[in-house]
Formats: structure tokens, C-alpha cells, sequence
């Protein structure tokens, strides 16, 4: 057992490794881009994290109590073993991690100050590091367990504001730039951090069904305003339910709050596929009336019965997506690379594009890519992101390279 800081001022002990709580991390650097760069690194480690700047170190002590300070070489101004002596007059009883030139005197003699005045020291971080250096400086935290599927209070997530909306973008085989994203949806819980939900849609008879959709609503499209008011514009999908779409009346009073230039630019909705094949018609008729707000639709989950939907006339899509089981092993599964044909075939056919979902291997991304697929999407290329991740590790490249 392992005290932690924060809570064993409030008389708990919490054990590292196999712990039910993530440990929390602050990211201690006066440049804001290498601070950001590193709490990336941690978050997605499994870490809560936090950024600040030396000025800030001690309110964020006393609001955030981390397990870990990852503390860099900040500047002249202000220097290491200051920090350490701040951290030190503060009762700081978790890990420190110092960060800095491989080859830096000044580095090791910060490390033995923090030792010498009975910090908890773990081995510095040369740069640049390798992801296994930065493995075996946190084994006192790893293996942090992954990610957890909890039952959420839709209410409770709505009213504190845990919801978030991630982005994973959608790649052109060919140039492998973005060239859209599919909006997922996250909880950041107190306790547990983010939290990747199984379903957090509500049924259509819940009372927070509507709530819910609306705020995936309202903040894929400030996130595409944010997007291209930074010169980095982007289709964004989100996924909702049939029952949303059915609801005119809400679908209107959500467009009704949009600013101009959000309902110019225009976004996708996925449908699952038993929806579009079960009830075409209706399908139809919904998707005219989005066509009018400047919304397409997109089939979600494509599977061989999706591709039943070949001769139909006037399919009302802009977009088909073959779901990840037919992806995974599409490339030696001759079924699976039969059903990925297909919809190839029928998405060609109908006008509309073609996302293959769930690409994780070399053979996957070869296979999907001869056979035609628009776009792909998968861990091989990214993961989902926070939306200021995605802009900056995602979307900022691409407008450096097209510039």
C-alpha cells in the first residue's frame, strides 16, 4: 500500500497498480505546448491529469491533490529545486518526476536536491524518451486498469457537465489525411477520470432521451464552428437514434438555435443499418426533411444484410460505414471481404461514400484500400480525442501540409 497525497489527508489509503481510482498527474512547465504534450502522454496512460505553470503549483496542490508532479526545467526565473522546496513546505507526500535534457548536469543535481530534502524521487526523464523509459519511471502506477463501462445517471452527467464529446477522425487510404470524424461520446467522471460509456443514449421513453440529444447536437456543432473559425473545417458524424430523427419538432428547435454559419456548414447523422433496411420509406422522407437543415445521413454498421440495399432507388445516404466485424480480418476472411465488396459496390452505385470501420492492422488498411473504401477509420490511424487533441495532433497537420 501506497499513501496518496490527496487522500491520505482525508484518511484513506489507496494502492497504486491494481487500484480502482486513477492516479491523478500535474504536468508542472512554463511552456504551455511541452506541459500539453506530456499530459497527452499521461492521459493516455490512464492518468487524470492537470497543466500548470510554476506561479500555479501550489493552488493546484491544494484543488487537484496529485499523485504524481511531473515537474520540468522551467526557465531561468524560476528554477527546479525551488519548486521542489514549495512542494516540500506543502506536505507533498506523492511521487516527483523531474524531466529535462538526457544530458543535463543540472537535471541529476535537481533529482539528489529533492532526495536530499526527502521528497519521493522517481528516476528523472531524459529527452528525448522512449515510450518504455517512460513505462519503467511509472511502474509504481502501472498497469493502470483500463478503462471502466459504468452505468452513468444521464441526469447527474447532464447536470454536473461530465459529458464530452471525443473525435476519431475518418482517413483518405490514399493520402492518409483527415478528411472527416465521427463524434463519440465520453463521461469525465470525478472519481473514475474518462470513462469510454458502452450506450449512454437513452431509451426514447427516458425522460433525458431528448437532453442528451441535444447536447451532442449543440456541441458537435460548436466544435465545428471551433474547427473552422481555426482554419481547420471538418465533417463531423454523430450518431443518434431513430427516434431523434423522427422528432421534427426537436430537430427544429435545435437548428433554431444554431448561429448562421454552423447551419451553412452542415454535418452527418448515423442511423443504424436495421433502421434504413426495416423501414426505407420512412427513411426517405426523413432524410429530405434533414436535407433541408443542411444534415445528411449516414448507415452506421453496414452488414450483409446493408447490402441488400443494392438497386434500391434514390437510397437517402450521403455515406455507408461497414462495421468493424466485417473489417477486423477482412483481409484473410474471404466472407468478410465479400461483404466489404459489396457495400463498396452498392455505396459506388448510389453515389455516396464508403467508410470502412475499425482498421487495426498493416493487412487490414491494404486490404480495405484496394478494394475501393473512401475512407477509413480505426486504431491504426488514431484513436478518439478530446477536441483540443484532435485539432492539434490531427487537424493542424493537415493544414500545415496542404499550406
Amino acid at each position: 500500500m501506497i499513501e496518496d497525497h490527496g487522500l491520505a489527508q482525508r484518511g484513506q489509503l489507496v494502492q497504486f497498480g491494481r487500484r480502482q481510482i486513477p492516479p491523478r498527474a500535474c504536468v508542472v512547465e512554463n511552456k504551455p505546448h511541452v506541459r500539453t504534450f506530456l499530459a497527452d502522454i499521461l492521459d493516455e496512460l490512464g492518468f487524470i491529469t492537470r497543466e500548470c505553470s510554476a506561479i500555479d503549483l501550489k493552488p493546484a496542490l491544494a484543488e487537484f491533490w496529485p499523485d504524481l508532479i511531473v515537474l520540468g526545467p522551467l526557465n531561468r526565473d524560476v528554477d527546479v529545486p525551488a519548486q521542489l522546496r514549495v512542494l516540500k513546505a506543502n506536505g507533498f507526500r506523492g511521487r516527483i518526476m523531474l524531466f529535462g535534457g538526457r544530458s543535463s548536469a543540472t537535471l541529476m543535481a535537481s533529482h539528489e536536491y529533492g532526495e536530499q530534502i526527502g521528497l519521493t524521487m522517481l528516476p528523472p526523464l531524459g529527452t528525448p524518451f522512449r515510450d518504455g523509459d517512460l513505462r519503467d519511471n511509472l511502474s509504481t502506477f502501472l498497469p493502470i486498469p483500463s478503462q471502466t463501462s459504468m452505468p452513468v445517471d444521464v441526469d447527474q452527467a447532464l447536470t454536473n457537465g461530465w459529458f464530452e464529446l471525443w473525435y476519431q477522425p475518418k482517413i483518405s487510404p490514399r493520402s492518409l489525411q483527415p478528411r472527416g470524424a465521427e463524434a463519440v461520446i465520453r463521461v469525465r467522471h470525478p472519481t473514475w477520470g474518462v470513462v469510454s460509456p458502452a450506450y449512454y443514449i437513452p431509451a426514447a421513453n427516458d425522460p433525458y432521451y431528448h437532453a442528451l440529444s441535444q447536447f451532442v447536437i449543440m456541441r458537435a456543432m460548436g466544435d465545428c464552428r471551433q474547427f473552422s473559425a481555426a482554419n481547420n473545417p471538418v465533417d463531423v458524424s454523430i450518431h443518434l437514434p431513430l427516434p431523434a430523427l423522427a422528432d421534427t419538432q426537436f430537430i427544429d428547435r435545435i437548428v433554431q438555435c444554431l448561429p448562421e454559419g454552423i447551419r451553412e456548414s452542415g454535418f452527418l447523422i448515423e442511423v443504424e443499418c436495421d433502421d434504413v433496411v426495416h423501414d426505407l420509406d420512412f427513411m426517405r422522407k426523413v432524410a429530405s426533411q434533414l436535407a433541408f437543415r443542411n444534415i445528411g445521413l449516414s448507415i452506421d454498421n453496414v452488414s450483409a444484410e446493408g447490402a441488400s440495399l443494392a438497386g434500391r432507388r434514390e437510397l437517402p445516404v450521403v455515406e455507408m460505414k461497414v462495421g468493424r466485424k466485417f473489417v477486423r480480418g477482412c483481409a484473410t476472411d474471404r466472407i468478410k471481404h465479400a461483404v466489404c465488396a459489396e457495400v463498396v459496390a452498392t455505396a459506388r452505385d448510389a453515389g455516396v461514400r464508403s467508410v470502412a470501420e475499425g482498421v487495426e492492422t498493416q493487412a487490414d488498411f491494404a486490404a480495405v484500400r484496394d478494394l475501393g473504401f473512401d475512407l477509413l477509420q480505426g486504431m491504426m490511424f488514431a484513436k478518439p480525442m478530446e477536441p483540443r487533441k484532435f485539432e492539434r495532433a490531427i487537424l493542424s497537420r493537415r493544414y500545415a501540409e496542404m499550406a
